[in-house]
């Protein structure tokens, strides 16, 4: 028998349908800040309540993870079925007929029936729920499972509506909070197009985000926003902001709806700067910047008494009359 070195990869295709009936996880949290680490699409909601509520609005399980080794050349097809798992295993000699794909499956339908996955990842995806949660030190942590060395990560279109407290702070970045710095490749996301929003919200609002459009509807503030590559709308509907908004968008546009009534003063930098409100415009000044025009105001509103800094880089801002 000839001795074979074999190189082993392993490729897991997650490409199955979840049946979800609308399940709701909840968890008692009213004192101290959610934080969200993950790309994944959230549409939260302020109540005044005490728990977290997570609802998953997900058809099907998105998420494509492929796990790459060194040197190995893949070979064979594999199908995408739900009831298997592949290995492949390639061997490599002079020998033509070395070279072979290697694909096992089994079948165990029905022994998993009235069980439970175990594993911190899959405790809540009886829920529909792919993130993982902990609770420590004051902090309820939503966050994507961490990828390992030179992994290559696909998020597809995992959506999931929370309410949440209005007695809680929420710190929302759509990256990863904690990157391990010995990783010798970044790890690759993709991200979808459609905006994460928050919505009649009067706790305190801290969100870091990389190409990911943020929406915000009747969110009081206190709110601070920095985003690389995406846009940031700003709605009001019944409520007006009450305290600090600071919004920064690399690039993106800044749009914000302006309350009848409001008093604001508005510190604004961007492009160019559109509105149909009769702002006092305080300061203004146009100039060049490494060749791009930015255009830097101070406007004023009535008593002017709550502060908004809006810079868009490159990008436009937009203050609107509620239509």
């Amino acid at each position: 028998m000839r001795k074979l070195k074999l190189s082993i990869v392993i490729v897991v295709l997650a490409l199955f349908q979840v049946s979800i009936n609308a399940q709701e996880k909840k968890i008692k949290f009213s004192k101290g800040t959610l934080k969200i680490c993950s790309s994944k699409k959230f549409k939260i909601t302020g109540y005044d309540g005490n728990e977290v509520i997570i609802k998953s609005l997900n058809q099907r399980k998105g998420d494509i993870t492929f796990v790459s080794a060194d040197r190995v050349k893949l070979k064979g097809t594999v199908a995408r079925s739900p009831q298997a798992a592949y290995t492949i295993a390639s061997g490599h000699s002079k020998k033509k007929d070395s070279d072979r794909a290697v694909s096992y499956f089994f079948s165990d339908s029905g022994r998993k029936e009235g069980l439970k996955k175990l594993g911190k990842k899959y405790e809540n995806s009886e829920y529909g729920i792919y993130f993982l949660i902990e609770q420590k030190d004051g902090e309820l942590i939503f966050k994507d499972q961490q990828p390992k060395r030179g992994q290559f990560v696909m998020f597809g279109n995992e959506h999931y509506e929370v309410k949440i407290p209005n007695s809680i702070k929420l710190d929302w970045k759509t990256n990863q909070c904690d990157v391990e710095t010995n990783q010798k490749r970044a790890p690759t996301y993709f991200y979808h197009s459609d905006p994460s929003s928050l919505s009649n919200f009067s706790g305190e609002v801290d969100i870091e985000s990389t190409l990911t459009n943020i929406k915000l509807n009747d969110v009081t503030g206190p709110v601070t926003i920095n985003t690389v590559g995406g846009n940031v709308t700003v709605e009001f509907d019944k409520k007006r902001p009450q305290k600090l908004y600071s919004i920064y968008s690399n690039n993106g546009f800044i749009d914000v709806q302006i309350p009848t009534g409001s008093g604001l003063t508005i510190d604004a930098e961007g492009k160019y700067v559109y509105s149909d409100v009769d702002f006092k415009i305080l300061e203004e000044k146009e100039e060049k910047d490494f060749g791009n025009l930015k255009t830097t105001m101070k406007l004023k509103l009535g008593s002017g008494k709550t502060k908004m800094k809006l810079n868009a880089g490159y990008g436009n801002i937009y203050l609107r009359k509620i239509k």
